[in-house]
């Protein structure tokens, strides 16, 4: 009996002590060690020129960098090449600086994460709730406390629009439409509503804490965080030396805006070099026995990185602002963007390996995303042979929880709908591509994106589809009816706009010729028409403005267009009503002053409905 223990517990050892070795000699996606810096090479040369500008890739494994490669371009024009000293803007992985000095605070006793936050704002900080629930820490860092998204004020193209940190949230400052808890809908406003709670107690403005406490402690000299860079300015200097690029297969172009300013900066205005970068990933993967130099304790690290939001269907979600992902092994980390440069900071606790990926290209997915799977391997689940529930309740039109719902911007959110169409048995087609159910109300996309879509049934019916960021909602009967009545109402004041108008301008060379005058109401109506062109001009402008970064202070104008269009439009009805009385009108001429009336109140209806007034 005796040898027969001793036999399994050899057997016991042996099995795990391969499956360590095995770790020790290859990634998580089966590559081993010693072939992995030409894997990626190989990887990445497909993409660099073509859809990527340029690139810079960091491998770190048990503590100690493995890779740190440079690929491409920082100026194509002028055959600069990126190197490791290259710096590029962080995006939104500058967000795990404020989760990071936020447990440092939590750590030191001065915040508790499911404490309302309004106990650390000043009096009536937050002033546009709809609901009563308090708003935790948590609720901030799983981007669910409920707020809408916003548009407007996040980029700026000049330095000197840029605000203290509290007086920009001021002015973004969005309205609460979910309830805390209910809804995840990605939000800078609640990451910057954080980093001005460590303002307030800690006495320092974000940059100078993040410097102190952050890069100053990792030794981060190439890294700045300031709006502006007035925390590093050599990383200023080094900024203007690296242009960023947009487009695709080959046609690469510089973007439009060189440089933009972040408002809420705490959500996106690092910039450095990958180097530094580097050293903040080691310090979240601290060696065997040692502590991180973030914190006094592990424990608070271990806390930091440990699951605190779900999806659902029970997958993991979100460590206490680092969203988790679905590959062969679980990961941490957060990608970011910006107007000209995409990066990507990941990681994986249980193989103490992680991967930082930097380009200076706009939207750029090729490296970002495809080098992840590279590295840490598909998602594959452990049973796979499950009955999987009836697709077709899964199908329908779903609107992104993260857009604005109130002001003009409005309008921009409720076009961008998403159709979930089934094409057969545990595959459906969603954003241009295909999806395939692997485990109940669980769907990964075919292609290389590794995309989950994780499906909640409420009662049977379908309540949301949640992505990694936000989740989605399905359009509601009265949401169609409204968009449709929206879309005949534009398109017959138009239509009947563009019509008369031509008419009325045949008419009136005929009359010319005759040498006969326009009435008094003839010239009302044409004036009532070409009014109708106003706000579809004016609109156009506005959207195009806003999407160039046009402070909201400098939108104004256009309301007040709208404004002074709603009151012509009822002078116009006013008298062409008055003249619709007389009995000298004709039948047809007033059918037609009618129309002209409703054509233009239409317009209005849909400039207060669409709130295109603020």
């Amino acid at each position: 009996m005796r040898k027969i223990i001793l036999i399994v517990l050899v057997l016991v050892f042996c099995s795990v002590s391969a499956v360590s070795a095995n770790e020790d000699v290859m990634t998580p996606s089966g590559i081993p060690y010693t072939e992995l810096k030409d894997r990626v090479d190989e990887y990445v040369s497909k993409y660099i020129g073509t859809s990527t500008a340029g690139a810079n890739v960091v491998i770190v494994k048990d503590g100690e960098i493995f890779m740190n490669t440079s690929y491409g371009y920082a100026d194509i024009e002028n055959q600069i090449k990126v190197t490791p000293d290259t710096v590029f803007e962080w995006g939104s992985v500058a967000k795990l600086l404020v989760w990071s000095s936020v447990m440092q605070l939590v750590e030191q006793g001065k915040l508790e994460l499911n404490e309302d936050i309004r106990t650390y704002l000043p009096d009536g900080f937050l002033t546009k709730l709809q609901y009563n629930a308090p708003i935790t820490m948590l609720n901030l860092m799983h981007h669910n406390a409920g707020w809408e998204d916003r548009y407007i004020d996040l980029f700026y193209k000049s330095a000197n629009e840029i605000k203290p940190l509290e007086e920009m949230l001021h002015i973004i400052k969005p309205y609460q439409v979910h309830e805390p808890g209910s809804i995840v809908a990605y939000s800078n406003y609640g990451v910057a509503l954080a980093a001005l709670i460590v303002e307030h107690l800690t006495g320092q403005p974000f940059y100078e804490y993040v410097n102190e406490h952050i890069f100053s402690i990792l030794n981060m000299k190439d890294t700045s965080i300031h709006p502006t860079q007035q925390d590093n300015l050599n990383i200023a200097t080094k900024r203007d030396a690296v242009f960023g690029y947009r487009g695709s297969e080959g046609e690469l172009s510089i973007s439009k805006n060189e440089r933009i300013f972040i408002g809420l900066y705490p959500d996106g205005s690092a910039i450095g070099t990958i180097g530094d970068l580097a050293k903040f990933m080691m310090a979240l993967m601290p060696a065997d026995g040692e502590n991180s130099p973030l914190f006094k304790n592990n424990s608070t690290l271990e806390e930091m990185l440990t699951t605190s939001d779900f999806y659902d269907n029970g997958f993991p979600r979100n460590a206490h602002g680092f969203w988790e992902g679905l590959y062969a092994v679980g990961v941490l980390g957060h990608a970011g963007n910006t107007d000209s440069f995409s990066s990507n900071f990941i990681f994986s606790k249980e193989n103490k390996l992680s991967l930082i990926i930097m380009t200076n290209q706009k939207n750029e997915v090729e490296l970002s995303y495809g080098l992840p799977t590279l590295l840490f391997g598909e998602y594959s689940p452990a049973n796979g042979n499950q009955a999987m529930p009836n697709v077709q309740k899964h199908e329908g039109s779903y609107y992104w929880a993260r857009q604005p719902y109130k002001g003009f911007t409005k309008l921009y959110g409720a076009l961008n709908i998403t159709n979930i169409e089934v094409t057969e048995p545990n595959r459906i087609n969603a954003f241009g591509g295909t999806y395939e159910q692997i485990v109940p109300f669980l769907y990964k996309s075919t292609d290389d994106s590794n995309d989950y879509l994780h499906v909640t049934l409420n009662n049977g019916q379908m309540e949301k589809i949640s992505m990694l960021t936000s989740d989605m909602i399905p359009v509601s009967q009265s949401s169609k009816i409204f968009k449709l009545l929206s879309i005949v109402a534009v398109t017959f004041s138009i239509l009947y706009t563009v019509i008369t108008l031509l008419i009325s301008l045949i008419q009136s060379i005929n009359n010319r010729k005759k040498t006969v005058q326009s009435t008094i109401s003839k010239k009302r109506e044409t004036i009532l028409l070409l009014a109708n062109i106003i706000p579809v001009i004016n609109v156009i402008i506005l959207f195009y403005r806003t999407f160039n970064y046009t402070p909201y202070a400098s939108l104004r104008i256009h309301f007040w267009i709208n404004y002074a269009y709603v009151v012509m439009v009822a002078v116009c009805i006013v008298a062409l009503l008055l003249e619709w009385r007389k009995k000298t009108t004709t039948r047809g001429q007033k059918i037609r002053y009618g129309l002209s009336c409703v054509s233009a109140l239409l317009v209005v209806i849909l400039i207060f409905g669409w709130e295109l007034y603020y």
